[in-house]
């Protein structure tokens, strides 16, 4: 499922871990990080995003990051994954982080909503 930093209930944004234990805490789960290759296999109707800027020290504008543990806790080494579709290329590509990053209130999410 897709939710933004804002659907969490974030107004004006908040850090990755804050972002993924509200996540967490409202009954979804984070995707495994295997989730960002399939997804972007089977996303083939994402919209074009508005520009096609890749990294200005923000997450890229029609970016959906695929929310998952991040595999080391190295500043530099890739976080996770995110999906965009640049001038009709679908894309999926790595980005990098720390905790003191802001997610903006927009930044929209794939997150997994658990069988009942």
């Amino acid at each position: 499922m897709e939710r933004t930093v804002r659907d969490l209930g974030f107004e004006h944004g908040s850090v990755q871990s804050r972002v993924f234990t509200t996540a967490r805490n409202q009954g979804l789960e984070l995707c495994p990080l295997v989730t960002g290759p399939y997804l972007r296999l089977a996303m083939t109707e994402q919209s074009n995003a508005p520009d096609s800027v890749l990294s200005a020290g923000r997450a890229p504008t029609g970016a959906i990051h695929v929310a998952s543990d991040p595999p080391s806790q190295d500043v530099e080494y890739p976080k996770g994954f995110y999906l965009r579709v640049v001038n009709g290329q679908r894309w999926l590509r790595g980005y990098r982080c720390d905790d003191k990053y802001e997610w903006a209130p927009e930044q929209r999410l794939a997150l997994v909503l658990p069988a009942s």
